[in-house]
């Protein structure tokens, strides 16, 4: 399925609140090897989450590179690696867009169970996770991301959040501040 028609019917699923605030978006850098990518989603214009494949590539090599330093073979170095990038919530483009594609056919409670935070975020984001169902959720230990879907969500309906005292970091840390990061330099 192509990006354009999964974020249309991604898009369908928002809440009322949230569908013409909350936005999905991708890019393709298609000079630079296998075409890698990023995933971002914004609300009111505005960075909340960024996910990329040359962000986990690039973290998972230095990674690694610090378990080899520390006496590991390098297949082992990468055996440990990969479990602290999941844990981190750092993920490959088409990691993001296989779960994306998948979730269309979940249901919501099988969604708020996904190990993704990008789909347990787009649970809370549904029209079909119903205010009451919102007003009693437990938001504690959730990624960063979830957090703050589930405040702008909160704040769409006219509830009020409520982010447990352990997780007051994490909705500050949600809010993505300019990075530093640069762009592969690709030329032809």
């Amino acid at each position: 399925m192509q990006w354009s028609q999964l974020r249309k019917q991604l898009g369908d699923r928002l809440a009322p609140g949230l569908d013409n605030r909350l936005d999905l978006n991708q890019t393709r850098y298609r000079h630079s090897h296998d075409q890698e990518g990023e995933f971002w989603m914004s609300f009111d214009k505005e960075r909340i989450f960024s996910a990329g494949s040359m962000t986990y590539l690039s973290m998972l090599a230095t990674t690694a590179r610090a378990a080899n330093d520390r006496g590991a073979s390098w297949a082992a170095a990468y055996d440990q690696a990969w479990p602290i990038m999941e844990a981190s919530g750092h993920m490959l483009l088409e990691k993001i867009n296989k779960d994306l594609l998948a979730s269309l056919s979940m249901a919501v409670e099988d969604m708020l169970e996904h190990a993704n935070p990008v789909i347990r975020a787009l649970a809370l984001a549904d029209k079909r996770f119903g205010k009451r169902r919102l007003a009693v959720f437990d938001a504690a230990g959730e990624h960063p991301l979830v957090l703050r879907v589930f405040q702008l969500r909160c704040q769409a309906e006219g509830l009020k959040p409520t982010i447990p005292a352990s997780d007051e970091a994490g909705r500050e840390a949600c809010a993505l501040k300019p990075s530093n990061r640069t762009v592969p330099n690709v030329s032809r």
